[in-house]
């Protein structure tokens, strides 16, 4: 049945914008980042990246990022540092922040 070829929740990720007052643009992810779901969050950088000097990804909501999506994430990094954007982790999820922690990519994302 078609029906069945919805996504699970598990491997859904919504992602909303909005804007501080300094005009700095922010994702806020919620759900998961997986080889499913990686694509749609690079997208959303890199529709903004070129416009913008900084990013800010609110990674609160995201409990859960699977090797392939820390992958896409750390791809989507580099992808907006070539259009002269820093893409900055903020809020992370103590489950991803371990992880971060444990690959040391944590200096990267969160600025030092």
């Amino acid at each position: 049945m078609p029906g069945n070829l919805a996504p699970t929740p598990k491997n859904k990720l919504t992602i909303d914008h909005s804007v501080s007052p300094e005009g700095t643009p922010t994702l806020v992810c919620r759900g998961r980042i997986t080889m499913e779901t990686a694509i749609q969050f690079r997208s959303e950088v890199k529709s903004l990246s070129p416009q913008h000097t900084l990013l800010l990804a609110d990674l609160s909501g995201v409990d859960s990022v699977d090797s392939s999506g820390l992958g896409s994430v750390l791809g989507t990094y580099i992808s907006a540092k070539a259009d002269g954007c820093d893409l900055m982790l903020v809020n992370v999820h103590p489950h991803v922040k371990d992880l971060l922690n444990i690959t040391h990519l944590n200096r990267a994302f969160e600025g030092g």
